[in-house]
């Protein structure tokens, strides 16, 4: 691989995807930031998607627009990301803050002496802003009352806080709001990170054009024929569950073929190809989306790319 080449590779890789809900997530916490500087009003929401859509990426995006501000004394965090463990207990989730905030902790330290130094250090650190990635495994943990105790430990220790806090997960996080009513009341806003929800138009065409816009400025052309547009942006659908993570793995992986064999344009073979080695390695013949006897529904059955268990989440698109 020449440098040229790897270079290309990488700032495709590197360059961050701002589809339509991904921004709308984006400006609804940025005016529950405003809101909290305003008048220090703190409003929560939840923030949900499947794996894929952009949950981290998002994290990471409102931290650079708000990074950490140094000073000689103490270094102000005014968004602090914190990444919620599997299968976390009430202690882990605390030690997870206490890292955040780059805190050294007694390992023996009880939840309450941990809980007031988080308290202690969001205050001390200028803190505006909680972001809990990931945070679906606070459910995961237990059963339902071991849920409820964590759920109950979040609400005092956010009523303590009174600070903005978004919580993102995989829709399975609903699930633990239903085990305590008055976190569910906290964080009754919520966001969904899922292509499709534009009424005015499908969700097979929003998923040709973030494929089309991140092609763009790749200078390589993609021809879809012998698909006219709607076809291919049906199996576009199909082939990546509408997930942005899945568009551009796929787009990056035709991309390098078509850069390392020299080839002057991204074609259906080529994602045909693109399709089995990187998404789906069973998906051949009528099971990938770009072959002409594709057979035109989801591929979330038992051991297929986007197999899903039922959690009563929306979902928009083709049977």
């Amino acid at each position: 691989m020449t440098p040229e080449i790897a270079e290309r590779l990488k700032l495709f890789d590197e360059d961050l995807v701002a589809f339509a809900p991904f921004v709308a997530a984006k400006d609804a916490i940025e005016e529950n930031l405003r809101l909290f500087r305003e008048t220090e009003v703190a409003r929560h929401m939840l923030i949900l998607g499947e794996s894929g859509t952009g949950k981290t990426s998002l994290c990471d995006w409102v931290e650079r627009i708000n990074p950490p501000i140094y000073h000689e004394e103490r270094d102000q965090i005014r968004v602090l990301i914190v990444r919620v463990p599997p299968a976390v207990s009430i202690g882990g989730i605390a030690e997870a803050f206490l890292n955040a905030l780059g805190s050294f902790w007694e390992q023996r330290s009880s939840v309450t002496a941990k809980t007031k130094q988080i308290i202690l250090l969001c205050r001390k650190c200028g803190v505006e802003l909680i972001l809990l990635d990931e945070a679906q495994h606070l459910k995961d943990r237990g059963d339902t009352k071991s849920q409820y105790l964590i759920a109950d430990w979040l609400k005092f220790l956010l009523d303590e806080l009174a600070l903005p806090t978004v919580m993102l997960g995989l829709p399975r996080l609903e699930e633990l709001l239903q085990t305590n009513e008055q976190l569910r009341r906290r964080f009754s806003r919520r966001v969904f990170l899922t292509l499709g929800q534009d009424d005015a138009g499908s969700v097979e065409r929003e998923c040709l054009q973030l494929f089309t816009s991140l092609a763009l400025p790749l200078n390589l052309p993609v021809r879809s024929d012998p698909f006219n547009n709607m076809d291919f942006g049906c199996r576009l659908y199909y082939a990546t569950d509408g997930r942005i993570a899945y568009i551009k793995k796929l787009l990056f992986a035709a991309f390098r073929k078509a850069l390392l064999q020299d080839l002057q344009a991204i074609d259906i073979p080529l994602l045909a190809q693109a399709f089995t080695e990187e998404i789906w390695r069973e998906g051949i013949g009528k099971l990938n989306p770009f072959n002409e006897q594709f057979v035109f529904r989801s591929l979330d059955r038992g051991g297929e790319p986007f197999e899903r268990a039922h959690t009563g989440a929306r979902r928009r698109g083709r049977a």
